[in-house]
């Protein structure tokens, strides 16, 4: 995290301690709480002489509500990426699939891993659906062992 060039040396060490002292070992980003003890801590250290002006703080403000929004959006979105897997992998359940190593087979069960992501049972081993290259009914696929789509 580097700290603005406007805070002083005190300014700057009280801020770093107090953003460790809010996060957990886990935790490296800022958060809101972060965001506005450090908008905080620039009020109260600004240089008198130089003082930043509101629209500055505002600017800011806006920066960061927006960065939040983005992050937000990217957590929805990889939300519904994650349930869309799921629903495809359901979907395969009993049809013949054509895997990146050349198997074939019917995927006979779908489990989740501890993230979310499917995984397909075909045969005895489990596959990402990552690793599916074409599916089709079951009377074309396994007919016609040549891969079947892109």
């Amino acid at each position: 995290m580097s700290i603005p060039s406007f805070m002083t040396t005190t300014a700057a060490t009280q801020a770093a301690q107090a953003n460790t002292a809010t996060q957990s070992p886990l935790v490296k980003t800022l958060g809101q709480d972060d965001f506005l003890k450090l908008l905080t801590m620039q009020m109260q250290n600004q240089d008198p002489m130089n003082p930043q002006t509101n629209t500055d703080f505002v600017a800011q403000m806006a920066q960061f509500t927006s960065l939040e929004q983005s992050r937000s959006m990217t957590s929805s979105l990889q939300s519904i990426q994650a349930r869309q897997d799921v629903q495809t992998a359901v979907q395969l359940i009993g049809k013949p699939v054509q895997l990146a190593d050349g198997t074939m087979g019917v995927v006979e069960k779908v489990t989740l891993d501890k993230t979310g992501k499917p995984s397909l049972q075909v045969g005895s081993k489990n596959y990402g659906l990552d690793k599916v290259v074409a599916y089709d009914q079951p009377a074309n696929l396994l007919a016609n062992p040549s891969p079947v789509g892109p």
